[in-house]
């Protein structure tokens, strides 16, 4: 039995009168306002529950996330994460960086304060116009929180009927009123009550998962199994085959590489001049420029090659006879 305590409810700010509830897991954060169910005054109200777990694949197959670790929103419940978790604390988050202070109905975030009309006068026009832009998709909150691949669903059926009967009316409140501790005239009435029974419908609970259609093993084992159909091949052939390609195409190229490498060296080797050995035994030998030469490294430098051809012959080097003087002459004189 739940009491609606009807005398703290202000009339300006709620215009209906009645109890909110919803099912959630133990380690979930609530959202009444977002998920409840209303339940009508003066009534029984009988709820059945079914519980369905959803397991959705992640990456690649969906964007769902598995944790929320993967998601730049900071969790300011201290919760499992769930979609209208993160929600809601994107949006104070925003209310933080815009209005420059936090909502006092979401948790504080850090380095943050909770708005008071004295020092953030205008906070109140900023959080409708953010609330508006949350509701129209306008800000990034839509866009960066995404659904968990683990959750779970209650699937509830609810019925209603008149609480309590006529008969029973009087004995009940009367009762109810004695139990809260109410004293004299004063007595509850049946417009401030509410009844209400929850149950598992079923006792049994539905598991729905995701699984590839196909992954790596299911794709070489189809592809395997085509082969071996239409080619009387398997996927070892195949691989076999691509390995002797592969070993043989490096094979030619390092080949080629070899060969080419030996034609440059066989090149290079033919284009270098001879060398020329410094003393006559083959042994090389050394003269220093600091030092004069001297008579016997002078025999030890080598000789200059032998000319092929004759030095020319000039004209100039013939004594002429005009320069050489008569025998017979010279002997007359010297009688």
């Amino acid at each position: 039995t739940l009491h609606l305590d009807e005398n703290e409810y202000n009339p300006y700010l709620f215009t209906s009168m009645g109890a909110k509830i919803v099912i959630h897991d133990q380690n979930e954060q609530p959202f009444v306002e977002d998920m409840g169910i209303e339940i009508q005054t003066a009534t029984e109200t009988a709820m059945g529950l079914d519980k369905t777990v959803l397991k959705r694949l992640s990456s690649p197959y969906s964007d769902c996330t598995v944790d929320g670790f993967d998601v730049p929103v900071i969790n300011l419940y201290n919760k499992t994460y769930s979609l209208q978790m993160c929600l809601h604390s994107c949006f104070q988050m925003e209310m933080v960086r815009s209005c420059g202070c936090a909502h006092y109905a979401k948790p504080l975030p850090p380095e943050a304060e909770y708005c008071d009309y004295t020092k953030y006068p205008g906070w109140i026009s900023c959080y409708y116009r953010l609330r508006n832009q949350f509701i129209q998709e306008q800000l990034v909150c839509q866009k960066t929180c995404r659904p968990a691949c683990h959750s779970k669903e209650w699937t509830m059926t609810i019925s209603d009927a008149e609480w309590p009967s006529s008969p029973s009316e009087e004995w009940i409140l009367h009762l109810l009123s004695w139990e809260k501790g109410l004293r004299g005239n004063r007595t509850l009435r049946k417009n401030e009550l509410a009844n209400l029974g929850i149950f598992y419908k079923d006792l049994n609970q539905r598991n729905i998962s995701e699984t590839a259609a196909n992954d790596i093993v299911t794709l070489l084992s189809n592809f395997g199994g085509q082969l071996g159909l239409w080619m009387s091949c398997s996927v070892v052939c195949i691989i076999e085959i691509v390995e002797v390609f592969i070993f043989d195409m490096f094979l030619i190229i390092g080949r080629k590489c070899v060969q080419t490498v030996r034609k440059w060296w066989q090149k290079e080797q033919e284009e270098l001049p001879p060398t020329i050995s410094n003393s006559a035994h083959g042994a090389p030998f050394c003269i220093s420029d600091e030092d004069p030469p001297t008579f016997n490294s002078a025999l030890q430098l080598p000789r200059p090659p032998c000319p092929d051809t004759l030095p020319p012959t000039y004209e100039t080097l013939r004594i002429r006879s005009s320069f050489i003087p008569d025998i017979s002459t010279v002997e007359s004189c010297s009688h």
